[in-house]
């Protein structure tokens, strides 16, 4: 299988968490894992799987993962399976301002969803990987469990 996992990363963490996700794919497919700036719309051809993550900033995802989903047509991922992915503050690390933005914003994985889905994509999971705090680190366990999240991509 042909799959691709595009990323943004603002303190490395969601970059660890992506390579995660790569890794957990083992070596029977052929797994990228790209910075959504090295990435261009013609790597898109002939995916099995486009898996596309971004930190949480405010409720959304960055501006560079949101400008590279806006740009694709409006088909470019007709049939093709997508997941997406985000690192988030734990929630007990959020404050009471924080926390009220998380809840009413959501996380950066459902916007992600959102498009892929108006884009033509399928997709097949959402996940949100913990940080400790605004900076992190990644919650303990985090990139076991992104290792593991790879496995259940194709269970749907």
């Amino acid at each position: 299988m042909k799959i691709l996992i595009i990323y943004d990363s603002m303190y490395g963490h969601t970059e660890k968490v992506a390579h995660a996700i790569k890794d957990g794919f083992g070596e029977l497919h052929q797994v990228r894992a790209e910075q959504v700036g090295h990435i261009g719309y013609g790597d898109l051809a002939n995916l099995d799987l486009l898996v596309v993550g971004s930190p949480t900033n405010g409720g959304r995802e960055t501006e560079d993962v949101k400008t590279f989903l806006d740009g694709m047509s409006d088909h470019a991922l007709r049939g093709m399976r997508a997941a997406a992915f985000d690192t988030s503050m734990a929630e007990e690390d959020q404050g009471f301002f924080v926390g009220k933005i998380v809840k009413w914003f959501g996380h950066a994985s459902t916007r992600i969803e959102r498009s892929l889905l108006e884009k033509g994509a399928e997709p097949v999971l959402k996940e949100s990987f913990l940080v400790l705090g605004k900076e992190g680190p990644l919650k303990d366990g985090e990139l076991e469990r992104a290792r593991n999240w790879a496995n259940h991509l194709f269970e749907n």
